[in-house]
C-alpha cells in the first residue's frame, strides 16, 4: 500500500470489456448495430479528443481465453446472419486491435489492482444485461473501483466515466460491502474505517454524446495543460448549453471561438487566486458571447477610459470587455463576419487586451 497520488491532465473513459466483445448471436439487429457504432466511438475518442481511454487490463486474456476477440471470420458471419452489410468484418476488428494496444490500462492510471467484495447491488442494474459471467465479473470489479475513487479521490477522478453497451441512466448507484481492496494510493486508507456496506456511484455511458455529457468541462478549463484543452472545455460547455436549450447540436458542427497567445495563462491565473466557482462562470459567459445573448453586459473597449473614447480595432477585429462577475471579466476581439479571438481573462480594474 501507500505511494503517491498520480496527477491526471485529462479525463477519461474506461471501456467496459462487454462493449469490445462480440456480441451474442442471439442478439436483436438494434443490439449489433449499437456494438459497431459505440466501437466507432471509441476509436474517434483515441484518435480525435484529448481524453484518456482505458481498459480493464484483463480485457485481453478474457476476450482471448473465451473466444469473444472478434475475429475476421465470425464477425462476418455475425453481420451477414443480421443483415448488415453497411461494416466491413476487416475494418470493425481493426478498431478493436486499436484499442487493445492503444488504451491504456484502467489499473495503471487508477493504482488500483483488485478488490474482494460480496453482495454487489446496483441501480438500475446493469450487471444482468451481461449473459457472460466472465464479463460481469470484469464489469462488477471496475464499478466498485470506480465507485470507490469517485467518492474518495473526487479531484482525480471527476468527469471520469464508463463506458457500457447499454447505459440505463447516466449516474449508477452501487452498494456493496468490501472486504480488501489492493491498492498503490493514500487517499484511500480510510476505507479501513467504512461502515460495513460501501455506497457510492459511477457515471456511466453508451455513446459519443452520453460521453461528453459526463465530463467536466469547469475541470478542463481550470486544468487545461494547453490550448487544445481550453477549446476542448468551451467545446463540451456549448454542445451541453444546446442541449440545455432543447437543441439536437452536432458536435463537429459546433464553432469554438480562437483562443488568443495570452488568454490560457490569464484564465488559469484567475482561476488559481479564486475558488472552484470562477471557471464556470468564465464558460457561461464564454457561450453567452458565442451565442450573442446577454449583450447588456458586453461593454466596448476603447483606446481609453473617456465615453467618447473609440473602441480598440484590430485589423477587422472590435475590441470587447463582458461581465463574468462583479470582480471579473472576459476580453476578447470580434470581427465584422461575428468570428470570435478570446484575449484574456481580467480583474474588474484591467483594461489591457
Amino acid at each position: 500500500m501507500g505511494g503517491g497520488i498520480p496527477i491526471h491532465n485529462t479525463q477519461s473513459v474506461t471501456i467496459d470489456t462487454g462493449v469490445i466483445a462480440v456480441p451474442d448471436p442471439s442478439s436483436t439487429i438494434s443490439e449489433a448495430y449499437r456494438y459497431v457504432e459505440t466501437l466507432l466511438d471509441c476509436s474517434r475518442l483515441l484518435d480525435e479528443l484529448p481524453i484518456t481511454v482505458c481498459i480493464s487490463e484483463e480485457a485481453s486474456k478474457i476476450l482471448l481465453e473465451n473466444k469473444l476477440y472478434p475475429l475476421r471470420d465470425e464477425l462476418t458471419q455475425f453481420f451477414v446472419s443480421h443483415g448488415i452489410f453497411e461494416y466491413d468484418a476487416n475494418t470493425v476488428a481493426t478498431i478493436v486491435d486499436k484499442l487493445l494496444i492503444k488504451s491504456e490500462f484502467f489499473e495503471t492510471r487508477y493504482m488500483v489492482r483488485d478488490i474482494l467484495y460480496e453482495c454487489l447491488e446496483t441501480h438500475p442494474d446493469i450487471t444482468q444485461q451481461i449473459t457472460r459471467n466472465v464479463l460481469q465479473s470484469d464489469l462488477e470489479r471496475c464499478l466498485i473501483l470506480m465507485a470507490v475513487l469517485r467518492k474518495y479521490c473526487p479531484q482525480q477522478t471527476r468527469g471520469d466515466s464508463l463506458m457500457l453497451r447499454k447505459a440505463p441512466e447516466q449516474t449508477i448507484k452501487i452498494r456493496t460491502r468490501i472486504f480488501e481492496i489492493q491498492h498503490a494510493r493514500e487517499n484511500i486508507t480510510r476505507l479501513l474505517q467504512l461502515p460495513e456496506f460501501f455506497e457510492g456511484d459511477v457515471l456511466v455511458c453508451d455513446n459519443f454524446q452520453e460521453l461528453m455529457k459526463c465530463l467536466d468541462e469547469t475541470s478542463i478549463l481550470a486544468n487545461a495543460s494547453n490550448n487544445q484543452e481550453i477549446e476542448f472545455a468551451i467545446h463540451i460547455a456549448l454542445f451541453k448549453y444546446a442541449i440545455y436549450r432543447g437543441e439536437k447540436p452536432n458536435w463537429d458542427n459546433i464553432l469554438t471561438p480562437t483562443i488568443g497567445p495570452g488568454f490560457r495563462e490569464s484564465c488559469l491565473q484567475c482561476c488559481k487566486d479564486q475558488s472552484n466557482s470562477l471557471p464556470p462562470k468564465i464558460l457561461r459567459s464564454i457561450v453567452e458571447t458565442v451565442r450573442h445573448e446577454k449583450d447588456s453586459a458586453r461593454h466596448a473597449l476603447r483606446t481609453s477610459q473617456g465615453g467618447n473614447a473609440p473602441q480598440l480595432v484590430c485589423g477587422s477585429y472590435k475590441a470587447w470587455r463582458c461581465d463574468i462577475d462583479t470582480e471579473f471579466h472576459l476580453h476578447y476581439w470580434k470581427s465584422d463576419d461575428k468570428t470570435i479571438k478570446l484575449a484574456k481573462v481580467v480583474y474588474h480594474n484591467n483594461f489591457s487586451i
